[in-house]
């Protein structure tokens, strides 16, 4: 594809809350509007931002203190979320199934209130589905002979397993409705398969593998896959086309945890892309931290084959970002994403 790279910033680069946090996610509200909510990681409160007020900053719409969050597992409707922290007595990870429920006043000033039960100790990883009504819970066995699913529904926290495997470690997503995705976990030196699991009929297909060191990103009708793979000392980005069964690759040098399809347009991929890479053995460097990268952001449309730096990290703000957690609004208007080194969040409106 054709490579471009602009005089000037494309998009509109702001740090939305300088604290840590752990989670987030985008919706739409009843006036069509974008709104961002985030937690605030020491203490669990629930902050709120309407991207197009531009000037404004994030309220606190709930003050329910829960400590230590490591983890947030938002629905799509920005109401219903799961809090996740490792309770220190048990090491067990918990999680807690809370609904924001507003007050009658003004929304300023913590006014919402947490209510919410306990579901079952130690899902290894949570996963929401597109239309917020129902959440995945991955456990491993006691024995340690592999791993189980259960789907659950927001509604009334009932449950059912659906999943079974002899594999006990995974990376999971769930991009399209009745279909969750299963990437191996990753490692520089085994190589990575990604499996589609339907919901629906129970069923576990291979999609495709033997790749060393392989993460995922698959796009909402599960046609395109973003995949890294270990290359030496570094690492490559491809895409697999799902339908044609044929890989499409692209001179993007990141992590497929880097990236984001679109939601408006799902041929759209956007990356957080490194600037310079230490030679290390990826992507476990980066995973334990033994790597910090300072990234720019790139867009690469599948439809046209064009790839473009949107942004420049650090032209403008003096700062440097290894970003992770990249969530999209659903016009693809605004990016979002986490500052590995220090959990800080930033807001990125991208171009019209």
């Amino acid at each position: 594809g054709e490579t471009n790279v602009p005089e000037k910033n494309l998009a509109k680069l702001i740090q939305l809350y300088k604290s840590p946090t752990s989670g987030s996610v985008f919706f739409t509200n009843k006036n069509n509007l974008n709104v961002f909510r985030f937690i605030n990681r020491s203490n669990g409160n629930v902050y709120e931002y309407i991207p197009e007020s531009e000037t404004g900053q994030p309220t606190r719409i709930t003050n329910t203190t829960i400590p230590k969050i490591q983890e947030i597992v938002w629905s799509s409707a920005g109401s219903d979320l799961i809090f996740r922290y490792l309770d220190t007595d048990t090491d067990n990870i918990v999680s807690f199934l809370a609904e924001i429920k507003m007050g009658t006043s003004s929304v300023p000033g913590g006014t919402g209130e947490i209510t919410g039960s306990f579901l079952s100790p130690n899902i290894k990883q949570m996963v929401t589905n597109p239309k917020g009504d129902k959440f995945f819970g991955l456990f491993q066995k006691a024995d340690k002979s592999g791993s189980y699913g259960t789907t659950y529904l927001f509604s009334d926290n009932s449950k059912k397993q659906v999943f079974d495997s002899t594999i006990s470690f995974w990376q999971i997503s769930w991009p399209k409705e009745n279909l969750i995705t299963f990437t191996t976990a990753p490692s520089f030196n085994e190589p990575g398969y990604l499996f589609f699991f339907d919901t629906q009929t129970g069923v576990t297909s291979r999609i495709f593998g033997g790749i060393p060191g392989m993460s995922t990103v698959t796009n909402g009708d599960a046609s395109l896959v973003a995949y890294s793979r270990t290359q030496g000392n570094s690492f490559t980005l491809g895409v697999y086309d799902a339908r044609n069964k044929i890989v499409k690759d692209f001179n993007i040098l990141t992590l497929a945890d880097k990236c984001i399809w679109g939601n408006k347009n799902i041929n759209v991929l956007y990356c957080a892309v490194p600037q310079e890479i230490p030679a290390g053995s990826y992507p476990d460097d980066w995973y334990q931290g033994l790597t910090f990268f300072s990234d720019n952001i790139w867009k690469a449309d599948f439809d046209t084959g064009t790839i473009t730096q949107i942004h420049q990290i650090g032209s403008n703000e003096n700062v440097k970002i290894d970003a992770t957690d990249l969530k999209i609004s659903d016009d693809d208007q605004f990016l979002s994403f986490s500052n590995k080194a220090d959990l800080s969040l930033w807001l990125l409106k991208l171009e019209d």
